[in-house]
């Protein structure tokens, strides 16, 4: 049963499965969101500052925020979001990269005005398989919360 806003705890963390990078993937998400050379075209990527293709970083947030739904928010009572705060991107993922997610509470707040909800604040930690971190961003979450008249 997928956890409630009172069944989590600031500190807690959320792991994700893991998902390898694969080159057509990098080319095809920047073919069609972002095609700056280094992202498309392997030969220009080598004169780039990175030394060679890179993903892009919207492709590297997507790929954090599916693994973040599929292993982390699918154990919460999610609602949606309301934004994110502190994008980085730390270090380049290239093609081979496997990534995963660590995702923490940093803090949670219960809404004033609206009793089924509160507020849930993670911050995201994005690491390749040479464990660096390679984004980070903080993300604002609305969970449910329980019933006045459940019991915990």
């Amino acid at each position: 049963m997928p956890k409630l806003f009172e069944d989590l705890h600031e500190g807690e963390t959320f792991e994700s499965g893991t998902h390898t990078v694969t080159k057509s993937e990098i080319v095809s998400f920047a073919e069609q969101f972002d095609p700056q050379p280094f992202h498309v075209d392997e030969a220009a990527a080598e004169d780039s500052m990175f030394g060679g293709l890179v993903a892009s970083g919207l492709h590297t947030l997507s790929l954090a925020t599916r693994l973040t739904v599929d292993d982390c928010l699918s154990e919460i009572e999610n609602m949606g979001g309301s934004g994110m705060d502190e994008l980085r991107w730390n270090a380049p993922v290239r093609p081979g990269d496997t990534l995963t997610v660590r995702a923490e509470i940093l803090e949670k707040t219960p809404s004033d005005s609206r009793p089924d909800r509160g507020y849930v604040d993670f911050k995201r930690r994005v690491y390749n398989d040479d464990g660096d971190e390679v984004m980070s961003v903080i993300s604002h979450n609305i969970v449910r919360r329980r019933a006045a008249d459940e019991e915990s």
